[in-house]
């Protein structure tokens, strides 16, 4: 007598349904990416910016010297110098060009005085996509904040 031996496995029809069901876990999850994406970069130049700021004003305070930081409208990059807008170059920062830096009341250059102060007040709009950042630089020992819109 013969006994059949059954087989364990998956169908081929089974493992196409899972496959399927994968795709199209993975197609609905992909525009949540792309947000995902948009916030990262402007959270992390928001990070580095804050960051150079901080870093124009203690090199104005430690050297006892002007620090200027130039905002380009033509190109995404900023820089910030030494004394002058064509001194010695301690940081040349570009940025996406998908972020646009907007100045509303602050003029370009901003300059910290060798006391750490900024020379004057102003707000800049940082947009990328959706996102808004409001940056506030208030007068007196060169204090600023970040604001999200």
């Amino acid at each position: 007598m013969k006994t059949m031996r059954k087989e364990s496995g998956f169908t081929l029809i089974e493992m196409l349904i899972v496959l399927t069901i994968i795709n199209v876990l993975l197609m609905l999850s992909i525009p949540k990416m792309d947000r995902l994406v948009e916030k990262k970069q402007t959270d992390y130049f928001i990070e580095q910016f804050k960051d150079d700021m901080l870093y124009a004003q203690q090199y104005a305070m430690t050297h006892k010297s002007s620090v200027i930081i130039v905002f380009y409208d033509q190109q995404p990059v900023y820089r910030i110098t030494e004394e002058s807008v064509f001194g010695r170059i301690l940081l040349h920062r570009s940025y996406s060009d998908k972020l646009q830096i907007q100045p509303v009341t602050l003029q370009s250059p901003l300059i910290f005085l060798p006391n750490g102060n900024v020379n004057k007040s102003g707000t800049i709009l940082v947009t990328y996509g959706k996102q808004t950042y409001k940056i506030v630089f208030l007068l007196g020992k060169g204090r600023f904040y970040v604001q999200k819109l």
